[in-house]
């Protein structure tokens, strides 16, 4: 599993012109561009190809993707209107007090929701209790405080419920990834005739046939 991914680089943290303009071309639809550039989404959210801003973020952040979408489907099952029962909003559920603190001024705005949740993400993985993705998830769930408590996973039902979902959904990602691109990789193989390499029995038959044909042929030449 990869808490980094290998094509980026952590130092770029702060949104740059070229990033704001490949996650425009990546994430939004053609139009309403003006209503998208204010975060507002149609009704049924289908500004937003949620694909293309996880692997953008990702990119921005150095983090994997895959890891990304695997906390968006847990967390809200890519809902990005979602409202939990302990007042977490929006596509990655981050608390009031984390979305400030991480300078999202709209989480329901599935992009501010998350450049947050990545924020909070590399923050957390510089912390000496966060460093494998098990901890990480557990403290994204339960806080820093937590894990750093109880030198792990705390034994609350619900955050070891949760690290188990997300990863699962983070394995079965990478293996449908591995698949996709074994399955690339085969068809992009030319095709060859597996050779038969004949046994003792057919070199036989193929010397008997020889000898016909040359017969034939003696034969034909003498009439």
């Amino acid at each position: 599993m990869r808490l980094y991914s290998v094509r980026c680089s952590r130092q770029v943290r702060q949104p740059t012109l070229k990033f704001i303009i490949v996650l425009l071309e990546l994430c939004l639809c053609v139009s309403p561009v003006g209503n998208a550039l204010g975060g507002q989404l149609d009704a049924d959210h289908g500004l937003i190809d949620e694909h293309a801003l996880f692997r953008a973020v990702g990119a921005m952040y150095g983090l994997d993707p895959d890891l990304i979408e695997a906390i968006a489907v847990a967390e809200s099952h890519n809902d990005p209107r979602a409202i939990s029962s302990k007042g977490a909003m929006g596509l990655m559920q981050l608390m009031p007090a984390t979305a400030s603190k991480f300078k999202v001024a709209d989480p329901f705005d599935p992009v501010e929701s998350t450049l947050g949740a990545a924020r909070f993400l590399d923050y957390l993985r510089d912390q000496e209790d966060c460093k494998d993705i098990p901890m990480l998830l557990a403290a994204y769930n339960a806080g820093q405080g937590a894990v750093k408590q109880y030198h792990g996973i705390p034994p609350y039902a619900e955050t070891r419920r949760y690290v188990r979902t997300v990863l699962r959904l983070y394995l079965l990602a990478e293996s449908l990834e591995r698949g996709s691109q074994r399955a690339a990789q085969n068809s992009a193989e030319p095709k060859t005739v597996a050779s038969h390499e004949p046994t003792n029995g057919d070199q036989t038959v193929l010397d008997q046939l020889t000898d016909l044909r040359r017969q034939r042929e003696a034969a034909g030449e003498g009439r």
